[in-house]
């Protein structure tokens, strides 16, 4: 396996759901997220606009969130094969803090606290460790890498409830923010050739390991070996005419970092 991933990989991606009261109506919106975990803190990490219907959807402005589940695998075997489905009701989910610059498409909950009556404990956090810095970022990464992000796209697998995977390469410089326009406003954007679609916002976003550990004796250049890294949340795609562009787009995981960082 040299590519780095195990099963346990999958299950790090949970679905999330938030139901809205608005003006139209009761709507339910659907999407993916993701833990981390950095000492004795847990940070649930999604999209704004998975978050704060208004962020993509400003007629709804004055929307009131009824309601934010998060479901995923309880218990895993060492071979991570999963056991018990958990659904928990999100009780401060109107904590959820936003990257300062409002067009990186980032929510951080900081402690998700259950809603008396559901309990459980959704295991497999992404280590703090396992997130690239900028500098990593730009030494580390580079265009061509191959991106692999575990979500709940249209397409997951209902009868077990379980995530699925898709794969990707980067396709812009990793060291700057993407803009597909040359008026649009900075942001840490990445796009990447890869199909995102619709429940998969929020993905976790991996590089996958390149090379591999050598013995001792054996020279190879300084950048032959890198292990997996969480590079970035996967946020969405650009249309064309035929529908699909192919390129899609995940936000650093370095204004991950910031987010996280902001959570008080």
């Amino acid at each position: 396996m040299t590519h780095g991933l195990s099963n346990g990989f999958l299950y790090t991606a949970k679905r999330i759901i938030t139901i809205w009261d608005t003006a139209k109506g009761t709507i339910e919106n659907a999407g993916t997220g993701f833990f981390v975990q950095k000492e004795d803190t847990l940070y649930l990490i999604t999209n704004r606009h998975v978050a704060e219907l208004t962020y993509s959807h400003p007629e709804y402005m004055g929307a009131t969130l009824k309601e934010c589940r998060c479901e995923g695998y309880e218990n895993m075997s060492e071979d991570f094969i999963p056991t018990t489905y958990t659904s928990i009701k999100i009780e401060n989910h109107g904590d959820f803090v936003f990257h300062s610059n409002p067009n990186n498409d980032i929510a951080c909950l900081k402690n998700p606290k259950y809603v008396k009556g559901t309990s459980g404990t959704i295991t497999l956090p992404i280590d703090y460790a396992l997130l690239a810095t900028k500098d990593i970022l730009d030494t580390k990464v580079t265009v061509c890498d191959t991106v692999a992000y575990p979500g709940f796209p249209d397409w997951y697998d209902r009868k077990n409830n379980t995530p699925i995977f898709r794969m990707g390469t980067i396709a812009s410089d990793p060291r700057v923010g993407y803009a597909v326009n040359a008026g649009d406003p900075d942001s840490d954007q990445i796009a990447y050739e890869g199909f995102s679609s619709s429940g998969a916002s929020g993905s976790p976003v991996f590089a996958i390991q390149r090379g591999f550990k050598t013995g001792a004796g054996i020279s190879v250049p300084d950048d032959f070996y890198r292990p997996v890294l969480l590079i970035g949340i996967n946020a969405g795609h650009f249309p064309s005419k035929e529908g699909h562009s192919g390129i899609s787009l995940f936000y650093k995981s370095s204004a991950i970092i910031e987010t996280i960082e902001s959570c008080k």
